[in-house]
């Protein structure tokens, strides 16, 4: 360790400095530099690291306690070892020096023992400090990087619930909008496409549709297959979430349609929406899921399966909160698995 420390001694002496060099050569140190007062000093510190400065309290320009006062403020410098070195056993100036942050007394005129043992206890400091520091970052860059992978899979504020130390995360949406994109035929599709051709297809066409949902806020709950599935108004309550889902609905049915020429073979897709309340959380410990349940869910779902290629079918419920943004074709009635019948209606722009 010793080999590889770089020492600064900065002593306006010429005596002293070649008599601390000829100690230091004799200890093993390769790495050491001179000063002759506090500016220079402080410039060899501006050009390379050192872990040690053997600093002499009196100088012409700039006193000891001034340049360690310098030293310990830069935060380049303040972890650098300082070991204070003078005939002035001033009880007052040394304890104002170590209260600035030095890190040992070095009295003139030098022993050998005890300045091989002040340097190698300073060494030592300053290499734990290193270590320190170092440990310090490297958590620093794991809790970054917890951070980034869980806002990856989690929405941001449920991301920042889990981060504040919130274990159960289980809400309630009064009201909100479910929406799944199903690509029409995917089996038939893709029964004659290689692996890569297929997964490659449904990462455009998924990415496509994460680009139009994060434009708009919209949280994509996750993807099933060939499923695209994401809600409206989770986890932060929207007050326009039936309009919003009905637009981004019609924006990824042009998505797909304007991947046509760039896949291997064309998608077409079913849009099913539908309004309601539903419940929302986090599922999971290795692998954390947001993810909503309810009738509401069941119901979209049900409602995507009985809708057209290239159309957006919603059910009455997101409807009844349009206005007259939309043009409507309906109502079409749709049976659910509970034998229940819906009214439904496809959805497009007005002309």
């Amino acid at each position: 360790m010793t080999s590889q420390a770089a020492i600064l001694v900065v002593d306006d002496n010429e005596d002293n400095r070649y008599t601390l060099e000829l100690l230091l050569e004799a200890d093993g140190h390769e790495q050491v530099a001179f000063a002759s007062g506090g500016e220079e000093a402080l410039a060899h510190m501006r050009k390379r690291p050192f872990s040690l400065v053997l600093l002499d309290m009196m100088m012409p320009d700039l006193n000891g306690d001034e340049v360690l006062r310098i030293i310990k403020d830069d935060p380049e410098t303040r972890d650098v070892a300082v070991v204070m070195i003078s005939a002035d056993t001033d009880s007052d100036k040394i304890s104002k020096c170590i209260e600035l942050g030095a890190d040992d007394y070095l009295p003139k005129p030098f022993n050998p023992a005890v300045l091989r043992a002040r340097i190698a206890s300073a060494l030592r400091r300053h290499s734990l400090r290193e270590m320190e520091t170092q440990y310090l970052a490297r958590i620093e860059q794991e809790k970054r990087r917890t951070e980034t992978l869980l806002h990856n899979v989690l929405p941001p504020e449920i991301a920042a619930r889990l981060g504040a130390g919130e274990t159960t995360i289980a809400d309630h949406h009064a009201e909100a909008t479910v929406l799944f994109a199903d690509i029409v035929g995917f089996g038939k599709i893709t029964a004659r496409m290689r692996p890569f051709e297929v997964v490659g297809s449904l990462n455009r066409l998924f990415s496509e549709f994460d680009r139009i949902a994060d434009d708009v806020g919209v949280e994509k709950i996750k993807t099933i297959g060939d499923n695209y599935m994401v809600a409206v108004g989770v986890p932060t309550p929207r007050a326009s979430h039936a309009r919003v889902a009905i637009r981004l609905g019609l924006e990824f049915v042009a998505a797909a349609q304007g991947l046509h020429t760039r896949l291997p073979a064309p998608f077409s897709i079913r849009v099913g929406v539908h309004s309601g309340p539903l419940m929302a959380g986090v599922v999971g410990t290795r692998r954390y899921a947001y993810d909503v349940w309810g009738d509401t869910v069941n119901i979209a779902a049900r409602i995507e399966a009985a809708g057209k290629p290239n159309r957006v079918f919603a059910s009455a419920a997101t409807v009844g909160l349009l206005g007259g943004e939309f043009a409507l074709d309906g109502p079409h009635r749709v049976e659910n698995k509970e034998e229940r019948v819906l009214d439904a209606f496809f959805v497009s722009r007005r002309t």
